[in-house]
């Protein structure tokens, strides 16, 4: 619907496979989840440089 609607260069979407909504349950299921946080720090730094102005713009 984003996508649709123009918007699509507004958004990113990632997913993490294996990933659990935090890293607590990793330690009850280490067979089929792992931690997040190094995916979410990589994230994050990406979106910061996604969002910061570039010279020129």
């Amino acid at each position: 619907m984003v996508t649709d609607s123009g918007r699509g260069a507004l958004h990113r979407y990632i997913t993490v496979p294996g990933g659990a909504h935090t890293d607590g349950p990793v330690a009850l299921d280490k067979e089929h989840l792992r931690p997040m946080l190094g995916n979410f720090t990589a994230a994050f730094g990406d979106l910061e440089t996604w969002t910061r102005p570039t010279s020129g713009r």
